[in-house]
């Protein structure tokens, strides 16, 4: 008799988060020399924050050294920027760190969590991981925007987390403050909110959700922020989260030690005062996400509102077929689904071949649907 698989039962048939194609693979793959536009990752064009760069400069010469395992600088400095205790703040090797460490610490087999369909795909993926119900909500608005009332409408006693990105990938469409707090009246005094806010610097439009203002009247509501975005440290690995301190107790209890090294601290601490740089990617972001939008105007591709650093195509042609026909010309995109992609803003030059190709492929004969 074989052997039985030493995996848990809901691994046998897990599918791992795949990420977007490295510059360095598709160069080896289609033999490409000369710049690749990577435009699948929503990465800053603009490279990395020049306080967080000098900071790293100055703790590398230190990593002869253990990290500080509770982050007590980088905590607290958090703390005081959301006006909380330290024990209300989990340092993490970015926001995912904390989508995993919540499955573990708190989902049972059997568990309920709920979310909304055309979302961050981790959220489905730590559901499945533990064994969880996934409940999902429908979206609203052509199928690119959250429906919270749809999604109060499957909240009971039985749904232990509710995973919320906003504003959202892979569409990059919000819900706004009234719908945010009309959400939160129904939401059982139990459940956890896990508010995913990864492009909050981007965001230009008065009437986003106030997270904060639920945590600081009692809610059991999670806030979480990556570093991987607006300020250029992706590859870095570092974010936060700031919640009720028995929840990030939760985390802290399951977590590796020495989670979040020392380089990744300082930077984080660093990027955290860089204003300037964090308003000039802000405004450079405005400016091409506008100049991404024109030049699709026209084409036979429906493209939704977005508040973050990236815009959803939906397409009429196979999403697999852009994908391939876009990486031999040296551009990097996302297939979302059958017939979508995401482009994330690049530098002008970036943008404006993935324009010319992109045009070219869409009003071509290939890559038709069945």
């Amino acid at each position: 008799m074989p052997l039985k698989s030493l995996l848990r039962e809901p691994l046998l048939k897990f599918k791992p988060y795949v990420a977007g194609k490295p510059i360095e693979e598709v160069r080896r793959e289609y033999g490409l020399e000369g710049r690749i536009a990577k435009l699948a990752s929503n990465e800053n064009p603009l490279g990395t924050s020049p306080l967080a760069l000098a900071a790293m400069r100055k703790a590398i010469e230190e990593v002869y050294l253990y990290p500080d395992d509770n982050a007590y600088y980088y905590r607290k400095k958090v703390a005081e920027r959301y006006d909380v205790e330290i024990e209300n703040v989990f340092a993490a090797s970015g926001s995912v760190e904390v989508l995993e460490l919540a499955g573990i610490a708190f989902i049972d087999p059997g568990d309920v969590i709920l979310a909304s369909e055309k979302t961050f795909a981790i959220y489905a993926l730590v559901a499945q991981k533990f064994a969880a119900t996934l409940r999902l909500s429908k979206m609203t608005d052509g199928g690119y925007r959250y429906d919270l009332k749809a999604m109060a409408e499957l909240l009971d006693d039985k749904v232990k987390i509710v995973f919320l990105a906003n504003p959202t990938n892979p569409t990059g469409t919000w819900f706004t403050k009234s719908e945010f707090d009309a959400f939160m009246a129904k939401v059982p005094e139990h459940t956890l909110v896990v508010y995913d806010s990864a492009y909050e610097e981007y965001t230009t439009t008065p009437d986003m959700p106030d997270p904060m203002a639920h945590y600081r009247a009692g809610r059991r509501i999670m806030l979480l922020r990556t570093f991987s975005k607006a300020v250029g440290l992706a590859g870095i690995r570092a974010g936060y989260a700031v919640g009720p301190a028995d929840i990030i107790h939760g985390l802290m209890t399951c977590r590796f030690p020495f989670n979040i090294n020392l380089v990744a601290q300082a930077a984080a601490m660093a990027a955290m005062d860089d204003r300037e740089f964090i308003e000039k990617s802000r405004e450079f972001n405005a400016r091409e996400l506008a100049f991404l939008r024109e030049g699709l105007k026209g084409l036979p591709v429906t493209t939704p509102p977005s508040q973050t650093n990236f815009l959803f195509i939906d397409t009429q042609k196979d999403a697999q077929w852009l994908f391939a026909e876009l990486q031999k010309i040296g551009v990097i995109v996302r297939p979302i689904g059958q017939k979508a992609i995401r482009v994330n803003t690049g530098l002008r030059e970036d943008n404006e071949k993935f324009l010319v190709h992109f045009k070219r492929l869409i009003e071509s004969d290939g890559g038709r649907l069945p």
